[in-house]
Order: structure tokens, then C-alpha cells, then sequence
């Protein structure tokens, strides 16, 4: 293999060669964004010593610099030589290098040459990396080419193209596509998320994006139905899967349609795959409940059934969330699925005592995050664990005892004994005596006009409005927050109708509705509308409009599942905010 000969370099380059060696530069950090910033600064020495790495003598580090060549395409545009080496890297020996290099190729190349390269080879690793790559966004070029490699000898190859199909043919056609890609289904599996691929996925994942992509929810349930039944072989029902969690994420009926078909899968091969899916959404996991409380008890299964049922505030889920807590680390799923088992209701003795066990033995940890979550969760109900929280806010390094104020405040009253403990943190010591005086003097220490305002001072205000009124100037810094944008603002805005009333009902109208259906934002709005009884009215059409979707609200948080769950929990919100609106009087 003929090497790339770059030109003069710093002689310290130890910094590249270190992230290189350890995969750091594929990871956010000092390595990758010291990279990204010579690049994007043009400075071309650094380029130049990448491109050496792509004919090291260890495998692992010609994928990883060939990977990140990949993520820097966008800024390597102009730079042939990219190009130029992933088209020598495409006859490596190494499989996982093929593939990164096909990827690379036609990320950073003219599609003409990513496609010359497609029809020169026979080897079929890289055929499918590259039809993966090429067909992930509709292809260019005449449909003759998609044509032609429905034919290729490599299943996986002509499932691609006929996927790819999809977004140039005919309604009409689309069973006998779907028929084709079903019949290289199986044959496939297993080549499309190997290691090297850009955006790995399986084949059943690739089918069910064009499916979710061209809103075939008919088809997708059906499919997924089809390909999850009893006679097929665990491969295919693994696909099966795969296609009902896209389901559920795209449209809401999904829960209710695919829930009975994944439960069914639960005495197959496919077992893990159907209990993670249906843990993964909490309408789901509740229409499950009994079939996933039976697997509580499952070493393996366990843990991810707690997660869907505690997600949908079964108490059942309970004792194995209690596990998952003792088990360490910061599980933001476990704490959302506390916090419903919370507002449901739970018995808190178990995870109570669980936290106050992890808090015992970690005093002046900064890692039992899930457990102070945990007891601010459940709030007055955890008032047992004020000795192990009043412990950590004494013993905490640089005066900053983090979350242990936080569950003291939510316990409220009930954590008096650690009011001592309390002396220079006068905001926690307010929310734990709600006395008034300390509310005021908080305030009175803050400026009269908030600049930038803070959620703390929001919250503050919105209790002395429930709890006594406002002065004329704690009115005049409350307008200030409402004045500004983000989580002050909205956390304002209900503690101006306390105060102000029908009045003020036009001036949150004209501003709230921008923050509906935002995933931090919507649940403190909707309280607040709420709230607002039959003067919040005008807000109906926009609550049956997101009431009324077929498809999920679109949260952009990064994460499916999350997504997914964020829309349950808004679309619950929504619908019982509407009736209070409603059919309810005013709370003023």
C-alpha cells in the first residue's frame, strides 16, 4: 500500500498521536476539537499528518483516522486528497477499514466517483458500504442506476436500492418494493450495522425509515406485525421490532397498535429486544404492565421492565427501580421513573431508605446524583433522610453541598432539623420553614429591575403570591422577570395571573402560547393555563390542534425514546389542561 507523503510538520505532534492511538478524537474533548479548529483554521500541516495515518500498520488506528476524516468532510471539501485516500483505503484488508473508506469515499468525493467505484468492485463488503452510504439520501443520477443494483448478486445491495426506490416510484408500486426488500430481509442482516459503516442501522431500522419517512403507518404496522409473528425466525422477528419501536417513535397510535405484538414475543429469542422496546414508552409499557411485572424478577429483563412500568407509575416497579438505584452512577430514566411513581402515589419507603443507605456511605461523594433526584422526587414523603441530606451540606467541599439543598427544599417542612445546618444558604432555609421573612429578605437583597433573571427568584415569587401577595416593589421585580425570555419568564407568568387576574389573561395569552409545546416550557405553561380556567379559552383551538396529531409532537432533543416519552407526557398534560380550561372556573 502506497503511503501519502506529507509536508514539513511541527515536530510535536505527540497531542494527535496520543488522541489518535486512544479513539479520543472521535469522542468530544480537547483532542477532537484541537483538530477541528486547525482545520477549520486552514492550517494544512495538520491534514497532512492525518492523511499519514491512514496506512499505519494497526488496523483500529486507519479506522479511526479514516472515521474522522469522515466527520471533518464538510470542512475538507476542497481538499482532493481526502478523496484520494480513501480510494486507496478501499482495498484494505481489514473489512471494518473497507467500510469506513467507502463512507469517507462517498461523503468526500464527487458521487460519480463513489458510483465508479461501486460498479469496479466485486467485493461485496464494500459494494454494500457504499450503496449504504450513497442511497442513506436519495441518490443522483437516473433511476437506471437503482435499477441496475436491484439486480446485484448481494442482498443486502439490491435491499438497498429498493428502499431507495421508494422515494421515486409510483404508490402504486410500493407492495411489490415491499415485497423484495422482505424477501433479502434475512439474507441481510447483519451486514448493514457491521463495524465501519457510516450510520450503521438493520435492515429492518433502513426499511422502516422510508416507511416512517413517506407516513405509511397502515403499512408500518402491518409490516412490523407480520414480521414479528410467531412463525418466523428470531432474525426476522428481531426486525420486527426494530420496525414497531420506529412506529411508536413516528405515530402515537403505535403504543396501542404494536404493545399486544411485542408482548407476544415475550417467550421467543426475541424476548430482550420486545421488553426493551416496550419499555422505552410508557403507553406502551402500561397496556404491557402484567406481562412486563412478570419479568421483574429477571436478572436480565429486570431492570428495563422496572423502567417502562415505573415510567408509567405502576407501583409494581418499585423494588427493582430500587435496584437500579443502588446500583450507582447518574440514571436520569430511573429519576423520571420515580418522579412518576411519585405522582402516583408509590410508597417511598424503599427508595427512600435505598438513598439515605447510598448518602450514608458517600458523604462527601459527588456521584450519588439519582439518589438526592430520588428524595427531591418524592418531596415531604422522604422527610426520613434529612439527617444523611443535613450530613452532606455540612460536609461539602467548596460550600457547594449541590443537590442536597434542592431535596431539602422539595421535603419542605418536614426537614426542620437540618434548618441549623441551613445558616449561609438563607434560599434553601426559606423552602424549608416557608417563612416569609426570609422570602423578603432574599428578595429585598436582589435588584428591583432582574436583568437577568433567574428561575430561583421566580419560584420565590410565585409562593409569596399563593402565600400572602406581593409588595409593590416584589411586583415590580416579578414584572421584570416576566419582561425577559426562557424558563424566568414562564415560571413568572402564573404568579402574575395570582396577582394581577383577568386582567393580565390577554398579555399571557399573547406571550405563553410560544412555549407550549417546547418540552422543558409546555408543563409549567399548561399549569399556568390551566389554571387560568375559562379566560385561558382562546388556547383551545391550539391544545386540540397537538391533542389532534396523528404523528409525535417533534421534540428535538436528540434521543428517539426520549422524544417519544416527551410527547406521551406533553399529550397527557395537554389533554388534562384542556378539561380544566374547559369545563373548570378560574383558580384566582
Amino acid at each position: 500500500m502506497t503511503g501519502y507523503v506529507p509536508s514539513p510538520t511541527p515536530a510535536d505532534w505527540t497531542w494527535l498521536t496520543t488522541g489518535i492511538t486512544s479513539g479520543d478524537v472521535l469522542v468530544p474533548g480537547e483532542a477532537r476539537s484541537r483538530v477541528f479548529d486547525m482545520i477549520r483554521a486552514g492550517w494544512w500541516p495538520t491534514l497532512d499528518r492525518l492523511l499519514t495515518f491512514t496506512t499505519d500498520d494497526r488496523a483500529p488506528i486507519r479506522r479511526t483516522v479514516l472515521e474522522l476524516l469522515g466527520d471533518l468532510s464538510a470542512d475538507l471539501a476542497d481538499r482532493p486528497e481526502v478523496a484520494d485516500a480513501a480510494e486507496r483505503a478501499l482495498t484494505d484488508p481489514d473489512a471494518a477499514v473497507r467500510r469506513t473508506a467507502a463512507a469517507l469515499l462517498a461523503r468526500a468525493a464527487e458521487p460519480g466517483r463513489a458510483l465508479a467505484a461501486l460498479h469496479a468492485s466485486a467485493d461485496p463488503v464494500l459494494r454494500i458500504a457504499l450503496t449504504a452510504t450513497l442511497t442513506w439520501n436519495p441518490v443522483p443520477g437516473p433511476r437506471e442506476l437503482l435499477d441496475h443494483l436491484r439486480a446485484d448478486p448481494t442482498p443486502a445491495v439490491r435491499l438497498l436500492a429498493n428502499i431507495a426506490l421508494f422515494d421515486r416510484a409510483d404508490p402504486a408500486a410500493w407492495p411489490v418494493l415491499d415485497a423484495r426488500i422482505r424477501a433479502d430481509l434475512e439474507a441481510s442482516a447483519g451486514t448493514l450495522d457491521a463495524p465501519g459503516h457510516w450510520l450503521p442501522s438493520t435492515p429492518g431500522t433502513r426499511w422502516a425509515r422510508m416507511l416512517t419517512v413517506l407516513d405509511r403507518e397502515e403499512d408500518c404496522y402491518a409490516w412490523a406485525q407480520r414480521l414479528a409473528g410467531p412463525a418466523e425466525s428470531t432474525t426476522v422477528q428481531l426486525e420486527g421490532v426494530r420496525m414497531a419501536r420506529a412506529a411508536m417513535r413516528r405515530w402515537r397510535a403505535g403504543p396501542a397498535r404494536l404493545a399486544p405484538v411485542l408482548a407476544a414475543l415475550l417467550p421467543t429469542g426475541a424476548r430482550e429486544a420486545a421488553v426493551r422496546a416496550l419499555a422505552s414508552s410508557p403507553a406502551a409499557s402500561r397496556i404491557a404492565a402484567d406481562d412486563l411485572a412478570a419479568l421483574l424478577d429477571d436478572p436480565e429483563l429486570g431492570p428495563a421492565a422496572a423502567l417502562g412500568l415505573g415510567s408509567a407509575g405502576d407501583h409494581r416497579a418499585t423494588p427493582g427501580l430500587t435496584r437500579l438505584m443502588l446500583d450507582g452512577g447518574c440514571q436520569p430514566r430511573v429519576v423520571q421513573a420515580f418522579r412518576a411513581l411519585a405522582r402516583a402515589g408509590a410508597d417511598p419507603a424503599l427508595p427512600v431508605a435505598a438513598a439515605r443507605r447510598i448518602l450514608a456511605t458517600r458523604p462527601n461523594s459527588s456521584e450519588p446524583v439519582t439518589a438526592l433526584r430520588v428524595l427531591a422526587a418524592f418531596g415531604p414523603a422522604a422527610g426520613a433522610a434529612v439527617p444523611e441530606l443535613a450530613a452532606r451540606v455540612r460536609n461539602a467541599e467548596n460550600d457547594t453541598p449541590d443537590l442536597a439543598l434542592h431535596a431539602l427544599g422539595r421535603i419542605g417542612p418536614a426537614a426542620a432539623a437540618a434548618v441549623p445546618d441551613l445558616e449561609h444558604y438563607p434560599l434553601a432555609r426559606f423552602w424549608v420553614t416557608r417563612d416569609r421573612a426570609l422570602a423578603d429578605q432574599h428578595l429585598a437583597a436582589r435588584p428591583e429591575v432582574f436583568r437577568r433573571g433567574r428561575v430561583a427568584d421566580a419560584e420565590v415569587l410565585t409562593w409569596l403570591a399563593e402565600h400572602g401577595g406581593l409588595t409593590a416593589r416584589q411586583h415590580g421585580q416579578l414584572r421584570s422577570l416576566f419582561a425577559g425570555s426562557g424558563f424566568p419568564q414562564v415560571n413568572a407568568a402564573r404568579a402574575i395571573w395570582l396577582v394581577e387576574g383577568p386582567e393580565v389573561a390577554g398579555e399571557l395569552l399573547a406571550v405563553l402560547p410560544a412555549y407550549l409545546f417546547d418540552d422543558m416550557y409546555g408543563p409549567e405553561v399548561l399549569r399556568t393555563l390551566a389554571g387560568m380556567g375559562a379566560h385561558a379559552r382562546p388556547v383551545l383551538g391550539l391544545l386540540d390542534e397537538f391533542i389532534d396529531r396523528r404523528r409525535r409532537g417533534g421534540f428535538n432533543i436528540g434521543d428517539a425514546d426520549a422524544e417519544m416519552r416527551a410527547d406521551e407526557m406533553m399529550l397527557a398534560a395537554t389533554v388534562a389542561a384542556r378539561e380544566r380550561i374547559s369545563c373548570g372556573p378560574a383558580a384566582w
